[in-house]
């Protein structure tokens, strides 16, 4: 590990690497019938990995990337240590895996369990202590015995030269341990899925606060849709406020200001699950009023190397539809009601039930509402039509009474 970064030396300190994996494992292996050696460990998760947190002289980090615990039923035993680290990046024309850097140990006797961190690997450290009480002294004397051709390392580094990141592709790590001749007796390896870290883009509702007479939303329990990539670890939040032309500049500042949701003002954002959607809630949150404006906005928190990290998306306005008032997008006629029925059962599906010569033609809701049988509220339609909206419920079938 500690030859990669000192050969990576020129790369950039702010690169990103995505990765997603993670699992405790375990592994026994005979090193003959009377004895064996087990190797268990961990490798840590975080959604980004940033160069800034290695030392590329050294090899060291602060960083916890991996820990391994190295065991025998009898000692002493006499083993070795390799890292392999390997690459597929077809946006470097990698398409086959290609070596970046192996390192082997020196034989050494194991007298104790030993753990393996990669905190400890770096051409600055070359002995460690065992488990054993007292504590035994182990030297871990590396060598390099395959590393990645230059003109490929070249592609590398230009890469993070011109993107500040590394390469998109898949990385492969291994750990295996092996006796003086070579067998191996216990190994572990983990590919490593690295991605470019994307933005939040938001959907629907809503545009930029301009645009905010063409953003009519027919509900007060509109569906906040926007794209962003999973990533495992990951922590996803919502906000919305009203905006107040005569008290707001921008939406900027709206967002700031007293929210509507979250209800407790001592939050500044609402924890939801790690979705691309979510409604807006009928509780913990106060209600989206007819005729307002609001603001919303998504952000993210992405673990990393050097801590939690915030991406926050743009900020998109919308109003909702005062009924019978002028901002129903030129359809004042239309009830607000039929305008939220038509969003969920698609134009035609629409036209086909309430078009001209059809039996609902000119239907006018009285606002009398009932779902199996039990009187409710426009608002209780409107998220029962809201979760058909987000496929949530699927219509089977429509009968006309």
């Amino acid at each position: 590990m500690m030859a990669i970064f000192t050969y990576m030396k020129e790369l950039k300190m702010f690169a990103k690497i995505k990765i997603i994996l993670i699992v405790p494992i375990i592994f026994i292996f005979n090193i003959s019938k009377s004895q064996s050696i087990t190797l268990s460990g961990e490798i840590y998760e975080y959604a980004t990995y940033y160069v800034s947190s290695f030392d590329f002289g050294t090899g060291a980090t602060s960083v916890q990337i991996f820990r391994y615990e190295l065991s025998s039923d009898q000692y002493p035993a006499s083993i070795k240590v390799r890292f392999n680290t390997s690459m597929v990046s077809p946006a470097l024309g990698i398409y086959n895996e290609e070596t970046i850097i192996s390192i082997e140990t020196d034989p050494f006797q194991l007298l104790a369990p030993i753990v393996l961190d990669n905190r400890d690997l770096s051409s600055e450290v070359s002995t460690i202590f065992d488990l054993g009480s007292p504590p035994n002294p182990v030297d871990l004397n590396g060598n390099i015995i395959a590393i990645l051709d230059p003109s490929q390392a070249d592609a590398i580094m230009q890469s993070v030269l011109t993107t500040g990141q590394i390469a998109d592709g898949e990385y492969t790590f291994e750990v295996v341990i092996l006796s003086e001749n070579d067998q191996v007796l216990a190994s572990d390896s983990r590919t490593f899925l690295v991605q470019s870290p994307s933005s939040i883009a938001l959907e629907s509702p809503g545009g930029v606060l301009s645009d905010t007479l063409d953003n009519i939303v027919y509900s007060t329990f509109p569906i906040f849709q926007w794209f962003s990539q999973s990533c495992n670890g990951c922590y996803t939040f919502i906000r919305v406020a009203q905006y107040n032309p005569d008290i707001h500049s921008s939406a900027e500042e709206a967002i700031e200001d007293q929210r509507v949701l979250p209800f407790d003002q001592s939050e500044e954002w609402y924890s939801i699950d790690n979705v691309n959607s979510y409604q807006y809630p009928p509780s913990d949150a106060y209600p989206l009023e007819e005729g307002n404006i609001y603001c919303w906005q998504i952000m993210k928190t992405i673990p990393t190397t050097s801590g939690p990290e915030q991406m926050l998306s743009s900020i998109y306005t919308f109003m909702i539809n005062q009924s019978g008032g002028a901002n129903s997008n030129n359809n004042s006629s239309m009830n607000t009601l039929l305008i939220a029925i038509e969003q969920a059962l698609g134009e035609d599906q629409f036209n086909a039930l309430f078009g001209s010569g059809n039996d609902l033609q000119d239907f006018i809701p009285t606002g009398q509402i009932e779902i199996n049988g039990v009187s409710v509220d426009e608002s209780s339609l409107n998220y029962l039509l809201n979760q058909i909206n987000s496929d949530t419920y699927q219509i089977q079938s429509i009968v006309v009474e």
